[in-house]
């Protein structure tokens, strides 16, 4: 590795080449369900980084974007950095919402959440020599659909966090704050099947899906526990034809967020009970909780000690926070390997047409990546 002196500076006397890099990633749109658009990322990915000695392979997906896995070096233990390859937005968002430079902060769909981190990966390869790794190889692994929910990606994150001494996952940091631990998210569907009659002439006859979908939200609504911070949101409910017939169908979509594993086995168990009032009806329940919780470990709280350490000798002051949102993060953890979350740039507004990074960050959280690398392979924090 480089000395440590200079490696801010290094990295800020290369800003302009950063955000002419950052400019082609985003303005290469990588919507979670146009595989095109993010195979034409990848594409680009590899082309850039192929000035570096490491090793590239790709994973190739039919439904869904290819995976990408970088590797610098050849030893026997693992660190794995995490990113990803699409965002949120559809084709088409760059040409109401550009990327722009505006004083200290850049705006663009997927500036923060994700694209940011391929610039630090960029940086960070430039500053290590695979020669000084010693027993450790360095992977970088970036998924095609963890905005989704990783469906494709989810095994390659698993298999390779396994392996891995430590991950390091490079979402956007929370206000700079590191992210050790994470709340598991689930999708449930309610669906109710009714029966249509005339509201007027003969309701009897009829069996109204949206009332019996009214009961089962309700219900299903408690099943938040504030104490174990399990919430349920009612995010979207569908049914009725007009306002003069009784509804044969109707449907609701939820969303939990949990952060005990206890609570995955309940909530699941609790959907599953959920029977209907109204005999007449029928009720189809699907879904489950497919992000497990990424819960703060004995072993995370010393990789937290070791970031903050990292960060005292670069000057930054480091916090750590939960969150309710869930990452490829969560999938390692579950695993049983030691993760640190949000250590990509700062920034805010992600998701949303406000999207922002803050450009100063990007050589500020390399620099900090850097650390952490260097101690964490001095220091062996996996012994």
């Amino acid at each position: 590795m480089m000395k440590e002196m200079g490696v801010y500076e290094r990295i800020c006397s290369k800003e302009k080449e950063s955000i002419e890099l950052l400019k082609k990633f985003v303005e290469i749109e990588s919507f979670s369900y146009h595989k095109i658009g993010i195979d034409h990322l990848s594409n680009e990915i590899e082309k850039v980084f192929s000035k570096y000695p490491i090793d590239v392979k790709r994973y190739k997906e039919e439904l869904y974007g290819d995976h990408i896995r970088f590797q610098l070096g050849k030893g026997e233990k693992q660190i794995l950095f995490i990113s990803h390859l699409d965002t949120v937005f559809p084709q088409g968002t760059i040409t109401n919402m550009p990327f722009i430079v505006e004083g200290d902060k850049i705006k663009g769909p997927g500036v923060i959440d994700i694209k940011a981190s391929y610039i630090m990966m960029y940086h960070l390869f430039d500053l290590i020599n695979s020669d000084h790794l010693g027993d450790y190889q360095l992977v970088w692994l970036l998924t095609s659909d963890e905005e989704i929910g990783s469906p494709s990606g989810r095994k390659f994150v698993e298999s390779e966090a396994q392996v891995s001494e430590v991950v390091l996952v490079l979402e956007p940091a929370a206000d700079g704050a590191l992210k050790t631990s994470r709340k598991g998210g689930g999708k449930f569907t309610i669906e109710v099947f009714g029966k249509s009659a005339h509201a007027g002439l003969n309701p009897e006859d009829g069996a109204n899906a949206i009332e019996e979908l009214a009961h089962q939200i309700l219900h299903a609504s408690s099943f938040s526990n504030e104490k174990s911070g399990t919430t349920i949101n009612i995010g979207e409910i569908r049914g009725g034809s007009l306002f003069n017939v009784v509804p044969d169908y109707a449907c609701a979509v939820i969303d939990v967020r949990v952060l005990q594993a206890a609570e995955v086995d309940r909530i699941e168990k609790k959907f599953q009970k959920l029977s209907v009032q109204n005999p007449k009806t029928r009720l189809e329940v699907s879904g489950s909780i497919y992000r497990p919780p990424m819960i703060k470990t004995e072993k995370v709280e010393e990789l937290y000690q070791l970031a903050k350490k990292a960060a005292h000798k670069i000057g930054l002051h480091l916090s750590e926070v939960m969150v309710g949102g869930g990452s490829d993060g969560n999938y390692a953890a579950a695993v049983g390997a030691t993760v640190l979350d949000g250590l990509g740039c700062v920034g805010g507004k992600a998701h949303s047409s406000d999207e922002f990074l803050i450009i100063d960050s990007i050589a500020e959280r390399t620099a900090l990546l850097y650390e952490i690398v260097k101690m964490t392979i001095q220091s062996d924090i996996s012994e």
